[in-house]
């Protein structure tokens, strides 16, 4: 599949996320929006609710980085989010009854750098991508996990059909990795918000993954 960038926007602010969407929204055709639910995660963003006002260019990714993510999924379809990320550790319960009901959106699980990758792999027949988390969940500017790179390896080897997102601490040195690692889909929160040329800085990454 074709290499992608996304960029993406974790905070607990609307005037905040207004001004961090000015700066990458036409960088990509498509958006991550994370939201964590201050219990599965340590932080708490804004909601979805709040985000009903805006308008998006954007195709709209939700990384939702919460416990009983189906409560979001009605707002998530009011948004058109296309895709909606899970956490696998906080579906794993009732993952099977979760993964066989039919969404609007395309599904993905997620993986924190603690869980093991084996987890996974008798569910990635039903869902649609895999996101590797690259850091713990809940905050943007972690320094990326590089033991995550054997996961994204293990996952490409044994399922090479599968899609491949990783996200946390990609930056100019880490995406060369993830690349080589054998990922398809990289997204970008800090690098792109604290570069003085979000736009330039997105040009250096993807030349970075197609070589």
């Amino acid at each position: 599949m074709t290499k992608n960038i996304i960029p993406a926007i974790l905070t607990n602010s609307i005037l905040d996320f207004k001004e961090k969407l000015k700066k990458v929204e036409n960088l990509s055709s498509w958006l991550q929006i994370d939201i964590s639910d201050g219990k599965f995660t340590s932080s708490k963003t804004l909601s979805l609710s709040a985000l009903l006002s805006l308008k998006f260019k954007q195709n709209l990714e939700l990384h939702l980085m919460v416990f009983e993510p189906e409560k979001y999924f009605k707002l998530a379809e009011k948004l058109n989010a296309k895709r909606v990320i899970v956490h696998f550790e906080a579906v794993e319960k009732n993952i099977n009854d979760f993964l066989s009901k039919k969404y609007p959106f395309t599904l993905g699980l997620a993986l924190n750098p603690k869980t093991k990758v084996e987890k996974i792999f008798p569910y990635l027949s039903k869902i649609d991508f895999i996101l590797i988390l690259g850091v713990t969940p809940g905050a943007q500017g972690q320094k990326f996990q590089e033991k995550v790179l054997e996961k994204i390896k293990k996952i490409k080897n044994l399922f090479p059909q599968t899609t491949v997102e990783v996200d946390g601490g990609i930056n100019e040195k880490t995406i060369q990795k993830a690349n080589q690692a054998g990922a398809d889909i990289f997204v970008a929160g800090s690098a792109l918000l604290r570069a003085e040329n979000p736009k330039k800085e997105m040009e250096k990454l993807k030349k970075l993954i197609l070589k």
